[in-house]
């Protein structure tokens, strides 16, 4: 009977072992699974910062040429303004000119009492006289006219500069508005493109967790099929030293009966059954419990950057510039430049600045009385007095300031720029 039970429970166990390996193989598949969206995500995460990177390059581009047509419109601007100028005193000494001419002509006309030239000729004392006389009118009117035909042909051509000049600016004033309207279109789409990648960036965190998940059901899975093995190999052990046990008591019985059959005299038989232990017992199996999660905040506050990669600690530590001390009022997360920082928790931004200590910094202040910091940025996507939500992104990571390489300095602090406390219990750190 004893038997038997060892003969079931083994059987039990192997049946219960069959689909723990093939749940360890349908979990394989959804690792791979897994590590297929990843790398999906992560070839659309490059795609996406390459073509963030050329947004960027057609912004520098543009920026570049914009100011060079600022330039060239400026410099034809104040030429336009020389040539107007140029027109206005050239208008003044024509109309002084003519003033000067029709001046002339009334002198003459009142000391020849509107002769004509015979007459100024007759009215001479000699013929070197009247010469002089007639010369001097002559000399006088043409070299006025000569004058005058000058300064109108020099207007005229003053005023065919500024009409060609005026069709220039026009030009010049369309292709600035052309160039901001570009500007403005490739900002847009690079702030569109920077919440895309903090999508991205999200969702690759998720399909990481994902698969941590299953990876961490394997293991438990392998050690609950190793415990199962076992406890079938022990029963097995057990089953095998029954059956000798068995065996022996067997022989045994039959020892004890030939000697009864060659010993008539002795009618008295004892039965001795020995101890062969064949009791069934219960197998310690060890239970498919996942492995705990991770602890988590429970304030409300979310984490700053996708990849927690912590750099460097809260408390005592040597500033490597030398400059800062030997405090450090907060953590370093480590990553790529660029990579999107986002708010740990809702609230209003109260700066968003650059320092020489902080470079890009945005500094936002929650409903519960704390302060976060966000520090050495490569960029900034959010403005003073701007009100912000958990995860929202605000810039990009960087190394400006004071800083020794790409990182994001974060802190927490119960005053503005004071009372700093650390920052990895709100994170669940």
């Amino acid at each position: 009977m004893k038997r038997k039970l060892l003969i079931t429970l083994s059987f039990i166990l192997l049946v219960n072992a069959a689909p723990i390996s093939v749940l360890a193989d349908d979990i394989d598949q959804k690792i791979e699974s897994q590590t297929k969206k990843i790398e999906d995500i992560v070839k659309n995460e490059k795609d996406a910062k390459d073509y963030l990177a050329t947004l960027e390059s057609e912004i520098t581009t543009i920026e570049t040429e914009y100011q060079t047509v600022l330039s060239e419109k400026q410099k034809h601007e104040k030429e336009m303004n020389k040539l107007n100028t140029d027109i206005t005193n050239l208008e003044v000494k024509i109309e002084k000119r003519n003033e000067q001419l029709q001046a002339q002509a009334r002198v003459t006309q009142t000391n020849h009492e509107q002769e004509s030239m015979l007459a100024v000729l007759l009215s001479a004392d000699s013929i070197s006289d009247a010469i002089s006389k007639a010369l001097a009118v002559n000399t006088l009117v043409t070299a006025n006219n000569d004058i005058l035909t000058a300064q109108k042909e020099d207007k005229k051509e003053l005023d065919i500069l500024k009409v060609n000049l005026t069709a220039t600016l026009k030009t010049l004033e369309k292709k600035t508005e052309e160039l901001e309207e570009k500007e403005a279109a490739l900002a847009e789409a690079k702030l569109e493109q920077n919440i895309k990648i903090n999508e991205i960036a999200a969702s690759l965190a998720t399909e990481k967790a994902e698969k941590d998940k299953f990876v961490k059901q394997k293991e438990e899975a392998a050690k609950l099929k190793e415990a199962q093995l076992k406890a079938i190999a022990a029963e097995k052990k057990k089953e095998a030293e029954a059956k000798a046990a068995a065996e022996k008591l067997a022989k045994d019985q039959a020892k004890q009966t030939a000697d009864a059959q060659t010993q008539p005299k002795e009618t008295k038989q004892v039965d001795t059954v020995p101890n062969t232990n064949t009791e069934n017992t219960q197998n310690d199996v060890p239970a498919n419990n996942q492995t705990p999660a991770p602890p988590t905040s429970s304030g409300g506050w979310s984490a700053p950057v996708a990849s927690m990669t912590i750099t460097s600690g809260f408390g005592g530590r040597e500033d490597p510039t030398g400059i800062s001390g030997s405090f450090h009022d907060g953590i370093d997360f480590g990553g790529a430049s660029g990579t999107p920082i986002m708010a740990a928790r809702a609230g209003e931004v109260v700066s968003a600045n650059y320092s020489g200590m902080a470079g890009n910094h945005v500094v936002i202040k929650h409903d519960n009385g704390y302060y976060s910091y966000y520090l050495h940025m490569s960029s900034l996507s959010v403005t003073a007095g701007q009100s912000v939500s958990a995860g929202q992104m605000l810039g990009g990571m960087g190394t400006t300031g004071n800083s020794t390489g790409v990182h994001l300095h974060f802190s927490i602090s119960t005053g503005l720029w004071s009372g700093f406390v650390n920052p990895a219990p709100f994170l669940g750190l």
